[in-house]
């Protein structure tokens, strides 16, 4: 009986270094990094031709719900949760400005979009300034709500000042999807600022009131 005792404590010995030895070869589970890439876009109308001064996107403001690196998902409407092991590969409010950058550089037809500080000699035109309010997925949706600024630094005014707000279908049931969808979103955002972008510089001509005798 003695010896089957210490067989079995042996055998169960045994099992437990092996388990943890599993463990420690296995080590903890890797992080995945995503980033945001700009969207492929056609250029609106004759974007900006000839456009010689540059557009330049302020640091993007975030909700401190957001300020994290973790990929955030909607628990509930109240509640979220930021991913421990899917991140962001840079700090979100650059990645976001660099995108938006990308994606007008795209729809203007100019090179001449730069994040903040841009060209140290650089002759600024326009300046956006964005506010993040909502960057996260809930279930098989990613809803973005996004307060942006255009302003015209010339003339020291502001152009436009609106609420973006958009539910878009997750549609893959992963991160991947996730991502995907969230740059999407920014695609739009930026596609809005594009055309405001365009309305500033082209402004339309104002038809001469007729009066009646």
């Amino acid at each position: 009986m003695k010896h089957l005792t210490n067989a079995l404590g042996n055998t169960a010995w045994f099992l437990l270094c092996t388990l943890m030895l599993s463990a420690c070869i296995a080590g903890p589970t890797a992080n995945t990094l995503h980033t945001l890439q700009p969207v492929q876009q056609d250029r609106l109308g004759g974007g900006l031709a000839g456009f010689d001064a540059m557009i330049l996107i302020m640091p993007v403001r975030l909700a401190p719900q957001l300020q994290g690196r973790g990929l955030i998902t909607q628990r509930s409407a109240t509640e979220s949760k930021a991913s421990a092991n899917h991140l962001w590969a840079g700090p979100l409010e650059q990645q976001i400005a660099e995108n938006i950058a990308g994606n007008l550089k795209n729809l203007l037809g100019t090179d001449n979009v730069a994040v903040y500080p841009g060209p140290r000699y650089g002759v600024f035109r326009y300046q956006l300034e964005v506010e993040i309010n909502e960057f996260s997925g809930l279930e098989q949706s990613f809803t973005t709500r996004a307060v942006y600024t255009l302003s015209d630094t010339s003339a020291k005014t502001i152009l436009s000042r609106k609420t973006f707000q958009q539910t878009l279908p997750i549609d893959k049931p992963d991160y991947s999807g996730y991502v995907g969808t969230a740059y999407q979103a920014l695609g739009d955002l930026s596609k809005e600022v594009a055309a405001a972008l365009l309305v500033a510089q082209h402004p339309q001509p104002t038809a001469p009131r007729s009066y009646e005798k």
